[in-house]
């Protein structure tokens, strides 16, 4: 997850990181959700900022790619102050292509403190996350502590309030074999620099991943913590078939130990030193009974 001013977002080589300052905003208008105005003793005094596909790299100093890999449609941003115009905090929320999208940007990030607040929420010092049908919520404190958490996380209640409900956890998710993945470290994904940025498979996109592809990665538990499994599913059993082909035959310098296996669709790999025997009874449990 992303935030305007303190907070820095890091996932492997993949580094986010907001800008200090936000320039004028091209358009500032109020459009998307219903935004609450006056939460508490805060209140927001200037209305939404929104910024399209464009845009967001006046709001966003660099990166703003990480979104647009998700179908961002537009962020829009609204200022809060506290009584008597002490203290800040900024609510920032992402419409993305779909839930699962939404999900996607949210899972590269979930450690915190779990709370309830839209279908998944998470705080950690002065900062919320949650996500809720097409949409990515994010709450901070600008001051970057604790001292404002429950103004925080009612304002973040607020604005979960107006958005439309839904948004289930991808389907590709509950295929990974839940007793031999870290849960915290499974991400939805569509682009090869997102999957490199949590696990490293080649700078020559070997899984063909792009906008009609859907992918879940995520660590396996135990070992030296540097081995995962990795799930495609592909718009059709000859293009699985074909980057199979491909992941079986090709050579790379920079490519990992991998394992792979196939059904249908669906694309399994196991990438890092795993003992054979295990890497072919995880591919079998995530394919759904033969590699």
């Amino acid at each position: 997850m992303l935030r305007r001013s303190w907070f820095v977002w890091t996932v492997g080589v993949l580094l986010l990181v907001g800008c200090g300052a936000a320039p004028e905003p091209v358009e500032k208008t109020v459009t998307g959700p219903d935004w609450p105005f006056q939460v508490g003793g805060w209140s927001a005094p200037d209305g939404p900022e929104t910024y399209d596909t464009e845009t967001i790299f006046q709001y966003i100093d660099g990166h703003a790619e990480v979104y647009l890999a998700y179908g961002m449609e537009r962020c829009t941003s609204l200022r809060y102050v506290g009584p008597g115009g002490d203290g800040e905090i900024i609510a920032d929320l992402f419409e993305v292509a779909s839930p699962a999208d939404a999900f996607g940007v949210f899972s590269h990030d979930r450690a915190g403190e779990p709370v309830a607040i839209g279908n998944d929420g998470v705080y950690r010092h002065g900062w919320l996350s949650f996500w809720q049908g097409p949409w990515v919520g994010s709450v901070y404190s600008v001051d970057g502590d604790d001292g404002s958490k429950d103004s925080v996380l009612e304002i973040g209640r607020a604005l979960a309030a107006t958005l439309p409900a839904g948004g289930e956890t991808p389907v590709l998710v509950d295929r990974l074999p839940t007793d031999a993945v870290d849960p915290q470290s499974v991400c939805f994904l569509r682009s090869p620099q997102i999957l490199n940025a949590h696990v490293f498979v080649g700078s020559d996109n070997p899984f063909a991943l792009g906008p009609d592809v859907e992918a879940v990665a995520g660590r396996l538990s135990g070992g030296d913590g540097r081995s995962s499994i990795v799930l495609v599913r592909y718009p059709s059993e000859q293009a699985a078939a074909d980057v199979e082909t491909r992941l079986r035959e090709a050579v790379s310098d920079d490519r990992p130990e991998m394992l792979v296996g196939r059904r249908g669709d669906l694309l399994a790999a196991v990438v890092g030193a795993v003992d054979e025997a295990r890497a072919r009874s995880l591919l079998d449990v995530t394919l759904g009974g033969g590699s």
